[in-house]
């Protein structure tokens, strides 16, 4: 069955953060609506559609317009910060191409091609790149020619990923020339934007605490109100999981979410970050300063990325 989408997440999702948000339980909302528990649990699964009288008792439910319900919201200006969603996947394959750097410094340019199935940024561009680039090395072609071949691939990627490809042509190129490690981030920085490189020079002030440092600070956080615990099952799923909303999610939204939860759940996410962006993250979370609608807002856009993951953990 064709699922309801909404903004590339299935509609259940949605579905899930609301009924989360409002406290109630699958069996709660169906007593409500004279339904069957199953009834929530397979339009939460996107297994089945609620029809267009249970779209207009939802929406008066939870308040909101069935446009929001399926995903026809109006359309907003993403909110720039230091990452959006773009900015953040960069800024993640940026750690995957330093740690390749690093690598081949420590054990040579051919150790970089175990590193690929430990790749952090999901960047499947790079993927590529790596063993293709050692492969026409091993065939002894020119680096100029190895290089355009790479960069002619770069040219058949989707719009959405071009950036990427040409950033990560860049840096291996001279990652294989041996250039050093601080030019390897201003590469990174001039194709990720000003902000990100004004937070990349501060970076040896916030590197005076250990990556354990920054994830200690969070033991005892408390909740900011007893509204803001949506995220409290999310201390529980597995680190993949965790990446992968990550991966799908912007610094904004983060940071916000974050800021209103417990010391629990910000240690799972942030421990699954790179140093680096730790870093960042870690000072915009110690600088916010919004409100708990902007932190309940937030909380409920990770829970709807989530929800395939904590389906087990909440009825």
């Amino acid at each position: 069955m064709e699922n309801i989408q909404y903004h590339g997440i299935a509609m259940g999702g949605k579905l899930y953060s609301l009924r989360v948000a409002k406290r109630m339980s699958q069996e709660q909302l169906a007593a409500v609506l004279n339904i069957s528990p199953a009834a929530v649990s397979k339009w939460e699964r996107n297994l089945a559609k609620p029809t267009i009288e249970m779209l207009w008792a939802l929406a008066d439910l939870f308040q909101c317009s069935i446009d929001e319900l399926v995903g026809r919201t109006p359309g907003q200006v993403e909110e720039v910060g230091i990452y959006d969603t773009q900015k953040f996947r960069l800024a993640l394959i940026g750690e995957d191409l330093l740690k390749c750097s690093e690598i081949s410094r420590q054990q040579g340019l051919l150790a970089m091609e175990s590193y690929v199935p430990e790749l952090k940024g999901g960047s499947r561009f790079l993927a590529f790149a790596i063993p293709f680039i050692m492969y026409l090395f091993m065939k002894q072609t020119e680096p100029e020619a190895a290089f355009q071949l790479l960069e002619n691939y770069v040219t058949t990627l989707p719009e959405t990923e071009r950036q990427e490809g040409r950033m990560i042509a860049a840096v291996l190129k001279r990652i294989f020339a041996g250039e050093n490690p601080e030019l390897l981030q201003e590469v990174i920085a001039s194709y990720i934007g000003i902000d990100y490189r004004e937070k990349n020079t501060n970076l040896n002030e916030l590197l005076k605490y250990t990556r354990q440092d920054i994830l200690e600070q969070y033991r005892d956080k408390k909740l900011y109100s007893g509204h803001t615990d949506l995220l409290e099952a999310f201390a529980q799923v597995g680190d993949f999981e965790i990446q992968l909303i990550l991966r799908n999610t912007d610094n904004a939204t983060l940071t916000a979410a974050l800021s209103g939860a417990s010391g629990g759940v910000v240690r799972a996410f942030l421990s699954n970050l790179s140093d680096r962006v730790l870093y960042f993250i870690h000072e915009d979370i110690q600088q916010w300063n919004g409100t708990e609608e902007e932190i309940l807002a937030a909380q409920k856009k990770l829970l709807e990325l989530g929800s395939y993951y904590l389906k087990g953990t909440d009825q």
